[in-house]
């Protein structure tokens, strides 16, 4: 009987959870439907892969997909033989059973091969390591002769003129041969036990853990821990605690908040969390009043949104660099009064000039402004270092920012908030006629893949409701801070 097929990614699978890759292979309709944002990823990955071949002029692409196998390693054994194309795009290869996609299989001038994986983060990982060391061993297997193999990366440093793509600087290649080499035995061990497995008649009893989550969640986690009782306030909720910590209290059999014991080892705030879920109510636990006490009126609330672009666009931008092209604000005017405004640009240039603009009219030059964590602050600061000419009023908005996350989290806790301080978990529990799921656009990772998209729109009508959505995603945030601050002044002045 022959060995079942495996492929990297399916190798991959199965390094981190042989059922996974049981159900890669056997039962796919169970995996968690691929969303918005991760397809997202998925779009980035390939517009970068593309734009790394362009590192390699003259190299060829075997364009056939994976319903045409037998004709991809038919095309990339002629392309080798013939021994003319500089590199290989896409080029497939099988060694016992194991078929790998190689991303770039660049020809040496001096002999044998270079294999390319190509990545679209910003540094080379473990997880690189090991998918690179899977192919060098199909590659090699299949008798290739290669000299060097490496993770080709986005370079975090590169910084784009406006003008010319350096694709030269765009991309940093790490070697990773010496590493992959080290891998290459264990990799055949491994192909031998997932094959072995993928023959037997039922699943393997394999239960969840927390390989479920690295290096990825798994696609399949939700499935295989749907029948399993959840605690009502899990050891999770213990805000911070690190996994040796976690596994001394899985090892006592301890599931639950409730049952750690008292004399176990915890931080301030997780104490805190401890004793409030024993005793069921919410706790003021630092001096809540003063620190509100401290804003100066007229009071803000500001948010920003913003992309990131793996291929910088914008002059003096980097990879990845945060992009903010929608702000809010909210202004409390006195007796429950509240003005706001907010700003999003709309169209496909530079959003940062014409955002500073208007934002330092909203925001004025007196006054308080709120923000929930300190992503604004960073990125004033980042607005600040890219135009200079703005510098000194954006640097006075700094020096007016009042974080309500530290707060907070230094002052106030609710077991209803199930250990988590974001907007999101806090909100239902403060303002509970406030929330989130009325609302087309939730989350900032949505917002961001929806901006980018509406910006490709064609048609008029279908960007300006994109653009809605997003001012009112952007307009809810900052309405939530001004509901968490009231509630917390309402809890000072009660000494809750």
């Amino acid at each position: 009987m022959s060995p079942h097929r495996l492929s990297k990614s399916r190798y991959m699978s199965g390094h981190q959870c042989h059922l996974r890759l049981w159900y890669d292979v056997n039962e796919r309709h169970l995996m968690r439907p691929v969303s918005e944002t991760q397809q997202a990823i998925f779009d980035t990955g390939h517009e970068v892969g593309d734009l790394a071949c362009e590192r390699y002029p003259g190299g060829h692409l075997v364009a056939h997909d994976y319903r045409h196998i037998p004709a991809a390693l038919a095309e990339t054994q002629r392309l080798i033989r013939e021994d003319t194309a500089p590199a290989l795009f896409e080029p497939a290869f099988r060694h016992n059973g194991v078929l790998a996609r190689v991303d770039v299989l660049e020809r040496i001038p001096d002999g044998g091969w270079r294999m390319i994986e190509v990545k679209s983060t910003t540094r080379c990982k473990p997880e690189h390591i090991l998918d690179a060391a899977v192919q060098l061993w199909v590659l090699r297997g299949a008798g290739l002769d290669i000299r060097d193999a490496g993770v080709l990366t986005l370079n975090r440093e590169y910084i784009y003129d406006g003008i010319h793509l350096d694709l030269d600087a765009l991309f940093k290649f790490d070697s990773v041969l010496d590493e992959a080499d080290a891998l290459l035995d264990s990799i055949g061990t491994d192909v031998a036990e997932m094959q072995a497995m993928l023959a037997a008649e039922s699943a393997p009893d394999i239960q969840p853990s927390r390989h479920c989550l690295k290096p990825y969640t798994c696609p399949y986690f939700e499935h295989c821990t749907r029948n399993i009782p959840q605690p009502e306030h899990g050891i999770g909720e213990l805000s911070g605690i690190n996994s040796e910590r976690r596994e001394e209290l899985e090892a006592m059999g301890i599931t639950e908040v409730r049952d750690v014991p008292a004399n176990f080892p915890l931080n301030e705030l997780q104490s805190i969390i401890r004793q409030a879920v024993i005793d069921g109510s919410d706790t003021v636990h630092g001096d809540l009043a003063r620190s509100l006490a401290e804003m100066s009126p007229p009071v803000r609330h500001l948010d920003f949104e913003s992309f990131q672009l793996a291929i910088p666009r914008f002059a003096g931008t980097c990879p990845y660099d945060q992009i903010p092209f929608l702000f809010s604000v909210h202004t409390e005017l006195g007796e429950a009064s509240l003005e706001s405004v907010d700003y999003i640009h709309e169209d496909d240039g530079d959003p940062r000039p014409h955002l500073i603009e208007s934002l330092l009219e909203a925001l004025g030059e007196e006054g308080s402004i709120c923000t929930y964590s300190s992503f604004e602050r960073t990125q004033l600061r980042a607005l600040a270092a890219a135009f200079p000419q703005y510098a000194d009023a954006l640097g006075d908005i700094v020096e007016r920012l009042v974080d309500l996350l530290p707060i907070l989290r230094g002052s106030y806790y609710h077991p209803s908030f199930h250990g988590s301080f974001s907007i999101k978990a806090v909100l239902p529990v403060v303002a509970p006629e406030l929330g989130y799921d009325d609302l087309e656009i939730a989350d900032g990772q949505l917002a961001s893949v929806r901006y980018a998209r509406a910006l490709a729109i064609a048609s008029p009508s279908e960007r300006r409701q994109t653009f809605d959505s997003l001012r009112a995603y952007c307009a809810r945030d900052t309405l939530a801070m001004v509901e968490l601050r009231n509630a917390l002044l309402a809890v000072a002045r009660s000494g809750a």
